[in-house]
C-alpha cells in the first residue's frame, strides 16, 4: 500500500524535473561555434571575396562562419548588416549589425522572430574592405527548414535534367511537384502543379505560391495570384535576368514548405559573377492579357530590390505591421 501511494508522488517529481530548464533537451543542444557550425548543416555562400556559412533559428538568433578565399577565417575583419523583409504586403524592414562573437568565433544577430511564409535576409557585409552582398529567403523555422525540406525532395526521383512541359525548371515541394516557368521576353512567371508524370493538373484552391529569386542586381519577390480556371499561379518579375537562386514557398492554412530550387544540404551556393545562371525564363506561346492589376511595390530605401505583389497571396503566417513609406502603381 505504501509503495502504491508513493507512485504518484514520484511521477509528479519526475514531471517537474523535466520541465525545469536545466532538464530540457533545447538545454543539452551544444551551443554553435566556428568548431562545430557545420553539424548544425549551415546554407553556405560562396562568393568572389569569402564564403559565408549561415544558420537562422526561428527565434531570430543568426551566425555566420565568414572565411576568405584561402580557406581561413576572417574574424574581426568582417562588418556588416542584416535587413530582414517579409515577403508580404506593405513589408517593414528592420536593419540590425552583425557583430563579432570571439568566444563562439562567429558573426552574431538577432533579427525578427521568422514568424511569415516566406522572410528575405539580406545581407551587406565587407570582407577585409571588400564588398560580400547576398540574401537568404527562409521559412519560418529558418535554415533547419531549409535542410528538412531539401531532404524530403531529395527523396522524389525525377529525371536528371528534365525540364517542364512548358520548357520550365521542374522542382519538389513538399507533396507538390511544380514547374516554374519565366516569359524571357516580360519577366511574367507561371507556376504549374504536376501529376507523376508531370503534366499539368488543377490547383488546390487553398494553396498559395510566393518566388524569390537572386541575380546580380540583388533580390526580387514576388507573390503570385491564381488563375481564375485553376491551371496555375501567375506574377511578374521587374528583372528579367535569369536568377542564380530561386527559392519557393508553396502554401496551405496548415503548412507552408520553402525550398531553394536544386540545393541540398552539404551543396556550396555559388552566387555573384561567378555563378551558374537557371534558366528559368524561356520562349513561350502564351498570348497577351492580364486578368487582374498588377500592384508594384517600392520602398524607399534606396537599394536597387523591389518587392512586386500580385493579388492577395496571404499565408498562415502573415501578419501586417505598420505601413512603411511605398510608391505604389496600378497597371
Amino acid at each position: 500500500m505504501r509503495s502504491s501511494k508513493l507512485f504518484p508522488s514520484i511521477v509528479a517529481a519526475l514531471a517537474l524535473a523535466a520541465a525545469l530548464p536545466g532538464c530540457s533537451k533545447d538545454s543539452d543542444k551544444p551551443e554553435v561555434t566556428a568548431e562545430n557550425i557545420q553539424e548544425a548543416e549551415p546554407v553556405v555562400e560562396q562568393h568572389d571575396n569569402a564564403t559565408v556559412a549561415w544558420t537562422v533559428e526561428n527565434d531570430g538568433k543568426v551566425k555566420a562562419l565568414v572565411k576568405t578565399p584561402d580557406g581561413k577565417p576572417a574574424d574581426k575583419n568582417v562588418t556588416g548588416t542584416l535587413t530582414v523583409r517579409p515577403v508580404a504586403k506593405d513589408p517593414v524592414p528592420t536593419t540590425v549589425p552583425l557583430v563579432y562573437d570571439e568566444k563562439a568565433g562567429l558573426m552574431t544577430a538577432t533579427i525578427p522572430p521568422l514568424e511569415y511564409d516566406l522572410t528575405e535576409v539580406k545581407y551587406d557585409i565587407k570582407v577585409n574592405d571588400k564588398p560580400v552582398k547576398g540574401a537568404l529567403h527562409l521559412p519560418p523555422g529558418g535554415t533547419k527548414d531549409l535542410v528538412l525540406n531539401a531532404k524530403a525532395s531529395a527523396e522524389v526521383k525525377l529525371p536528371e535534367g528534365k525540364k517542364g512541359p512548358n520548357g520550365g525548371v521542374i522542382q519538389v515541394v513538399g507533396k507538390d511537384t511544380i514547374e516554374i516557368v519565366g516569359d524571357k521576353s516580360n519577366g511574367t512567371t507561371r507556376v504549374y502543379f504536376l501529376d507523376a508524370d508531370l503534366k499539368p493538373v488543377k490547383v488546390a484552391p487553398e494553396k498559395t505560391v510566393k518566388i524569390a529569386v537572386v541575380t546580380n542586381t540583388g533580390p526580387e519577390t514576388i507573390i503570385l495570384a491564381p488563375d481564375p480556371g485553376g491551371l496555375y499561379f501567375h506574377g511578374k518579375f521587374g528583372a528579367v535576368v535569369n536568377p542564380h537562386k530561386i527559392t519557393v514557398a508553396v502554401s496551405t492554412p496548415e503548412h507552408t514548405h520553402v525550398v531553394l530550387c536544386g540545393w541540398h544540404p552539404g551543396k556550396v551556393v555559388v552566387v555573384g559573377a561567378a555563378a551558374p545562371a537557371v534558366a528559368v525564363f524561356v520562349p513561350v506561346s502564351w498570348g497577351v492579357g492580364v486578368v487582374k492589376p498588377v500592384v508594384v511595390v517600392h520602398d524607399d530605401d534606396d537599394d536597387d530590390d523591389h518587392v512586386v505583389f500580385i493579388g492577395k497571396g496571404k499565408g498562415k503566417h502573415h501578419k501586417h505591421g505598420k505601413h512603411g513609406k511605398v510608391h505604389i502603381k496600378i497597371h
